[in-house]
């Protein structure tokens, strides 16, 4: 049995969503792209994709981040969740005194405090 299995991402494109409970929320998903985003305390910001370059400013919710191939540089956050391969995360510092939360599923995917 012969299975093919195509997956395109088209352009990056950012949506910001605001609510009355979650101001902010910054969604991602492209392929091959770079972007920079500021976060508020409330920002839960997903990544989906291959091959992208994204720098979030501030402090951030959370963060996820699936695909392959993605790099993502983290200013501040409470929690980081990587589903994939060849990701790459960054963090500078957690919430207040507290290190982020990390979640790691797939293969090679790094998640490292910037020095």
């Amino acid at each position: 049995m012969f299975m093919m299995v195509a997956c395109a991402f088209g352009p990056m494109t950012a949506v910001a969503q605001e609510d009355s409970e979650a101001q902010g929320n910054i969604d991602i998903t492209g392929s091959g792209e770079t972007a920079t985003h500021a976060c508020t305390p409330e920002s839960t910001v997903e990544i989906t994709g291959a091959d992208n370059t994204v720098t979030l400013t501030g402090e951030c919710k959370s963060v996820s981040v699936n695909g392959t191939d993605n790099k993502v540089k983290v200013e501040a956050t409470r929690a980081i969740s990587v589903t994939g391969s060849s990701n790459t995360v960054t963090w500078k510092r957690g919430h207040g005194k507290s290190k982020p939360k990390i979640s790691r599923t797939g293969t090679d995917n790094k998640v490292t405090q910037e020095k």
